[in-house]
Parts: structure tokens; sequence; C-alpha cells
């Protein structure tokens, strides 16, 4: 699952209509979901990546230069498709981008443990009569399950180089060099005479590539009297996915050689993880253990980072003279940016921690055990992805919603995934946590994680029954293998979304403290409490805010998270003119428990920053868009006050 943070507001289309400039050759990677093709993509590029996406829709592409023996190679990774033939976005970006746009080499990246499923997408990139390349990946672990491929056979049958591949481990990388250099076009594989004289027909009849015809008959584009007696009477589609998958199996069947099955430590495994009892419960320990280790390793090495930016601080302010680019330094820099800053080693475990239950495998079987849970509440377990996605960033699940086929559930976990706490809330529940609860701030942080998932389940819940009263769609899943995650791998992936991280503090969050500060510091010459900033903040806690208790500190930072919500944090800072340990024992007597309480209720479950706004605005429109804002900002402030009053009878 990729966490990366987008700026949705902004232009993010890909420009991929550009000739390939002279002397480069472009690859572009083809795959299932799961084959590990995102993972060679990484491995091969060094993760210099270009994110954008396709024209007219939210379908991430990426694009990045391989060096190769002094040749630049341009690579594309298209997203995960199981047919060029599908509905939904991502297959249609697919087969849009290989029918349209210029290359030199399709490399389809295979799964050799699910062969014969594979090569069903395969054999229809054989159909576009384009110089291929077929890479058998994980065939490390294939051999450890007593079973391999003949390569060189598999490539007599399909006429192209076939190389056998782990892109996890490095392993023949060379040779797949070598084999992008030795592409072909590769033979047809025919179907049978019936459908074959239908394709033929309408080649001539409409001067039609292969694969156009194919495609032509597939969608009933066609007369259908015609079609259906040409295919004695079987539905278009259900003909030619009959031909595919027959032709897989006989390929597949010559090519493969296999031992007898044996009981495997993996399907051992998944007997208790997949266990109906046993497997709900053992996810939220596996949730909470992670928790933990991302408490227990990345919070010292916060503190570690926070002291030295106060050190740093101090050092740099120690000869300035006071005056407006002192305060500036001290209090937006190092005050507002800085804490954020400080908060990046909590951050990159948390992605590491993440990317290690990804890796492994066991992020397929979480979806597959929260089918029947989601179900409860309108979704299936095609929105478990987007969801744990949201705990990274909002806008990319958001964006990843477009996987989902059904459009009423595609609707609904876009508009529920605001409420899902992602990274940048992390460090303001952390450090409030800290200043009301000291060393049990983990619980009062799980509290609040527990209170904003329940939220949005009881949200998508009240969509389907009022809104859209219609019932998920079956949810079907091929459990990849486990795998023993890939360390290196892992922390590449981790830093790459953790600078997404300082990013968006060098970038949106800098703009806002610039703003806070200027806010803050101006009428010049007057009191901090007569300021622009604290005049707003007085007028929201003795009207809006006043039955949270929330004073207008409080209020004034939390109109700064509208922009991101880790500008609370620096707003916070510049404030109390804080950072660090130092803000947290500021905070812990700058409000009532009852108070801080509620305002970390509110933190969570209020409207998400403008950047997730824009990307569930083109995903559902605008009307959809302001229902859940209102709707999420009316729970937000109803919760929050039942917080505080709850809170007030039990700690005041």
């Amino acid at each position: 699952m990729s966490m990366s943070c987008h700026d949705a507001s902004g232009d993010n289309t890909l420009n991929v209509d550009a000739k390939v400039s002279s002397g480069i050759k472009r690859i572009v990677l083809v795959g299932n979901p799961n084959c590990g093709k995102s993972t060679l993509f990484n491995l091969i590029t060094g993760m210099s990546v270009h994110v954008g996406n396709w024209p007219g829709v939210t379908v991430d592409v990426k694009m990045a230069q391989w060096k190769v023996n002094g040749e630049i190679w341009e690579v594309v990774d298209l997203p995960g498709s199981y047919s060029l033939l599908g509905k939904n976005a991502d297959e249609q970006v697919t087969s849009s981008f290989l029918l349209s746009q210029e290359y030199d080499v399709i490399l389809n990246v295979v799964d050799s443990t699910s062969l014969e499923r594979s090569l069903m997408l395969t054999l229809e990139l054989l159909d576009l009569q384009k110089p291929l390349v077929v890479a058998l990946n994980l065939i490390d672990e294939l051999e450890k399950s007593g079973a391999t491929v003949d390569a060189d056979r598999l490539s007599e049958e399909l006429g192209i180089p076939v190389v056998r591949i782990s892109a996890l481990k490095g392993i023949n990388i060379d040779g797949l060099k070598q084999a992008l250099k030795n592409a072909r076009v590769p033979k047809l594989v025919p179907f049978n005479r019936s459908l074959e004289n239908l394709i033929a027909t309408l080649q001539n009849k409409d001067s039609l590539g292969r694969f156009e015809a194919i495609s032509t008959i597939s969608n009933e584009q066609t007369d259908m009297d015609e079609i259906m007696g040409h295919l004695d009477g079987l539905h278009p589609q259900e003909h030619i996915a009959m031909e595919r998958y027959r032709k897989a199996h006989q390929i597949a069947t010559v090519v493969m050689k296999k031992l007898p099955e044996k009981w495997k430590w993996s399907d051992m495994l998944d007997h208790v993880l997949l266990h109906p009892l046993v497997g709900i419960p053992t996810f939220v320990i596996i949730l909470y253990l992670l928790f933990k280790i991302i408490f227990a390793v990345g919070q010292p090495l916060t503190d570690l980072v926070a002291e030295a930016i106060s050190w740093l601080s101090a050092v740099v302010t120690a000869y300035l003279p006071s005056g407006l680019i002192k305060d500036f330094i001290q209090n937006a820099l190092f005050g507002g940016v800085g804490n954020v800053i400080s908060f990046v080693p909590l951050v990159f475990v948390m992605f590491f921690t993440v990317g290690l239950l990804e890796n492994s495998g066991y992020m397929a079987r979480a979806s597959l055990i929260m089918d029947r849970p989601l179900s409860r509440f309108g979704l299936s377990g095609k929105s478990f992805i987007s969801l744990i996605l949201g705990f990274g960033c909002n806008v990319p699940a958001i964006l990843s919603t477009r996987a989902i086929d059904d459009p009423v559930e595609r609707k609904i976990a876009s508009m529920v995934i605001p409420l899902i706490p992602c990274n940048a809330r992390l460090p303001v529940l952390t450090v409030l946590g800290a200043a009301l609860f000291g060393p049990r701030a983990l619980g009062a942080v799980l509290f609040c994680y527990v209170l904003s998932v329940l939220f949005s389940l009881l949200l998508a819940f009240a969509f389907r029954s009022v809104a859209f009263k219609r019932m998920p769609t079956f949810f079907a899943l091929e459990m990849p293998p486990y795998r023993m995650p890939s360390l290196k791998m892992t922390t590449k992936l981790a830093w790459f979304r953790t600078k997404d991280f300082l990013h968006k503090a060098f970038t949106v969050v800098l703009l806002a403290t610039v703003v806070f500060w200027i806010l803050l510091t101006f009428p010049l010459g007057e009191d901090l409490s007569q300021s622009y900033v604290a005049r707003i903040g007085m007028f929201l806690s003795q009207t809006v805010f006043k039955p949270l208790g929330f004073n207008w500190q409080m209020s004034s930072a939390l109109l700064m998270g509208l922009a991101a919500k880790e500008a609370v944090l620096s707003s916070l800072g510049q404030l109390y003119q804080a950072s660090g340990s130092a803000l947290v024992s500021t905070l812990s007597g700058a409000f009532s428990v009852p108070s801080g309480i509620a305002f970390m209720v509110f933190f969570v479950l209020y409207v998400p920053c403008i950047a997730t706004l824009a990307a569930l605005r083109k995903e559902v429109g605008v009307k959809w868009t302001v229902v859940q804002l209102l709707v999420q900002l009316i729970v937000a402030y109803l919760v929050s006050i039942g917080a505080y009053y709850l809170s007030y009878l039990l700690f005041a």
C-alpha cells in the first residue's frame, strides 16, 4: 500500500502524450495486482519517481528513469490489471495507455506462483503485437514450494523472451536487461476456429487491429445476432474468457513442474489467521502491537530531534537583536515548523512498521478478515485497503477507491475516509496526549484512533441506509503468499513516504505558519491578546466553542488545521512560544482535562485539510463533498460536547 501525500488541488496530470526522446527506450510495466511489479519498478529506478494522474481520471501512473550500461531507459509503471478488457478505472488506464501511447517494449511482470491466472493477461498482451518480454517474478518463492517453471519452454510457447527474476531480492536483473534488449513481437496464440473467423471478418470489414477487433466483440459493439451466431450462443465476454483460460491452463500445464501437494506452513498460518473466531482478535492485537512499536521506538527519537531543534534555535537566535526577524525565526520557524519536523522519526517508524506488515502478505488477509464486519456497515473488504491507506494520507486513500468496482461502495468509502486520522494528526495527538495524560499518552491516542474508525463506520452505515440504499457487492480476493519483507526495500519505501511529510512541512505548513505568525504579530506594538489571531480565536471561543471550554489559543489553532493538520501543532508552538517537551509542559497547564479531551476528540474528527477536500470533490462531486463536510463537522461537534461533559464528570 502507498501512503504518499499528493496535492490534489494542483495539476497532477501526467504528460504521457509527448513522444519518447530520441535515444531513450520506453519500457512499460504491466501485470496483475500483487505480482511484484511496483517492487521491481522501485528496484530498477532507485525510486526517483514522478507520480501523476492519467488525463481525466485520478489513477496514478508512475514514470522514472533506469540507467542501463550508459543508456537511459524510461520506465512507466501502469496500474495493476487483471485484464485489458476490464471496466474499472485502473484497467481502463492500462489498456488506454497501451493502445494510444508510444513505447518500445512491454515488460509483463508475472507472478510465477500463480502462473495460470497471470497468463490470462499475458495472452491479451500477445494480441497487441508489440515487442514483449515476460519476467517470471517470485521465482525464489516458487522453488521453495517445490515447483519450477521451464522458462525456455514458455519462451517457445509465446515466441518472446522469458526471464526468471526475484524483484524483492534483486535476482537476475542483468538477465532482465538482456531480455529487454532482445525483445521482439510475439507470435499469435490463436483462439478456436469460430472466434478466429469472426476476428478476421471484423479486421477486414472495419480495418481494425487484432486487439481492437477482440475488444469490439467483447464489448458487443457490433451486430449481436451476428456475434451470437458465430459463438454458438455464448456471451462474447464469456466465450473469450473461456478461450483465454483454456490456453492459459494448457500452457501452464506444459511449462510448470510441481511436486505433490504438501501441507505448508503458510496453509497452517492461514488456518489460524483467517479463522472466523481467531482472525479478528489477532488483527486487533497486531494493530495494538504496531502502535506500541511505533511509540516505543519513535517517541524517544522524536524527543531527541526536538531537543536538537531547541538547542539549534537557542544558538541561532542568541546573537540576534530583538525584533521581527528574531521573533519570526524563533517562533515561526523553530517553534512552528520545527515542532512538525521533530516528529519525522515517529512518522518514519510508522511507515516502516506498516510497510513490514504490507510486504509480508498479511494486509490481503486483513481485507478478507474485515469483509464480514465491514459488510454490516455497508462496505466490503474491497474498501479495507483504502481505509488503511487513510492512516497514511487521506488523499491517496480517496484516489485508491477507484479500484472498487461498485460505484455506490466507491462513493461511500470516499466519503468516510476523511474521518480516518492521517499521519499528520499523529504528532498533534501525541503532544496533546502527553500533556493531558503523561505516560498514559499511548492509551489516549489509541482511544482517538478507535473513536475515529468507529464513527467512519457509523457514517458509512448511515450513508448506505439513507442515501444509497443498496447492499455491497460480493468480495473475492486472491491471497498472495507470505513473504519475508526486505528490510532494505521497506526502509527505502518508508523514507520515500516520509519525504512527503517533510515536503509538506517545508511547503504547506511553512506557508500556513508564516500566515499565522503575521496574524499573531500584527497589529505591531499590541499585546498578544490583541493580535488578529487572538481576536478571531476569542470570537470562536466565546460563541461556537464555548460549550467545549476551548480557550482562544485552541480555537485559533484549529483554524490552521484546514490548510494542513500539522499546522495545528506549529500554531500551538507559536501561541505558547514553546517546542518539544517545553510545549508539552506548557499545554498541560494551559487548559483543563475536560476541555483538552474535547479538543483531542474534535481535532481527530473535524473536517479534513483542503487537499483532501479537493480529492473528495473529484471523486464524488461538489454536492456530496458539501454533504460530507457538514455531516463530519456536526458529528465532531456533538461528539466533542459529549466527551467534554463526560470528562467533566470523571476528572473535574
